[in-house]
């Protein structure tokens, strides 16, 4: 799939909660042997392939709350492109972190998602599509809890482009995200601040758009009050790493070392 400048598209998730000090966001270390961002602290996110398209007419009705065209305006691309982007979100959550973010007939959230583990791994092994996933469980996407916060179009440092929509979601009630996936070698939940606290210290490595992504939320104390400055997102892309931006400054102009022993190189 191609998008800005033959970028690959991919969604990414921001998955809040409110915890003891306030926000907190879910990340994971990547694994040394991932092609892309080896050893990066990133959101669950990844890229969109053919399962997230919509597969056949009658797809609407797996949304609930808010149309595809109506998504893919704000997203400022067609309907259909907006229905992979928003499944590919829901999936990847789903795949990486155990999180699932559908509702049933009655638009209830499950409070444990554990009972769908074995379809988690069969939509990991590509054997599923969460279509698949939703048909076989009389689920919807809820589109109106899944809110789109931005858009960056970059390379990973082996060259790959990227053209990155990233998605706001709240941890549902009762549910608890996991680290089991392959591809990570920690993840858990932490306030922006420290992740940042951190990235300064030299201990976390940062691609400048979750860099610039973490900054803003630092700005925000609970899940509420960030999902209300989410809403409307200006979904422009930022094609440039937002190197001329002087609020990402830092990013630029500070590179500590980190335990790897080199910084990111654009």
């Amino acid at each position: 799939m191609v998008s800005v400048n033959d970028a690959r598209l991919a969604s990414t998730v921001i998955l809040t909660r409110d915890g003891a000090s306030g926000l907190e966001v879910w990340v994971f270390e990547r694994v040394m042997s991932m092609p892309n961002y080896p050893g990066m602290t990133v959101f669950p996110g990844g890229g969109v392939d053919s399962r997230d398209f919509p597969s056949r007419a009658g797809a609407e009705d797996l949304l609930q709350g808010r149309s595809a065209e109506s998504l893919g305006r704000q997203l400022q691309v067609s309907a259909e492109t907006a229905h992979a982007l928003l499944f590919s979100a829901v999936r990847e959550l789903f795949e990486e972190t155990g999180t699932l973010l559908a509702v049933d007939k009655h638009g209830a959230l499950p409070v444990d998602a554990r009972p769908f583990h074995s379809q988690r791994l069969r939509l990991e092994s590509h054997e599923l599509s969460l279509t698949d996933v939703l048909r076989d469980n009389q689920f919807r996407v809820p589109a109106d809890l899944v809110a789109p916060y931005a858009r960056w179009v970059g390379r990973s440092e082996r060259g790959t482009k990227f053209d990155t929509f990233t998605w706001l979601a709240q941890l549902p009630e009762g549910q608890e995200p996991d680290g089991a996936t392959e591809e990570a070698d920690d993840a858990n939940w932490f306030p922006p601040g420290l992740l940042l606290d951190g990235w300064r210290a030299g201990l976390v490595r940062f691609a400048p758009s979750t860099w610039a992504q973490i900054l803003d939320l630092s700005n925000f104390d609970t899940s509420q009050s960030l999902w209300e400055a989410a809403k409307g997102a200006d979904m422009t892309p930022i094609t440039d790493d937002a190197i001329s931006n002087p609020r990402y400054a830092e990013f630029f102009t500070l590179r500590p070392e980190d335990r790897i022993g080199r910084p990111f190189e654009l």
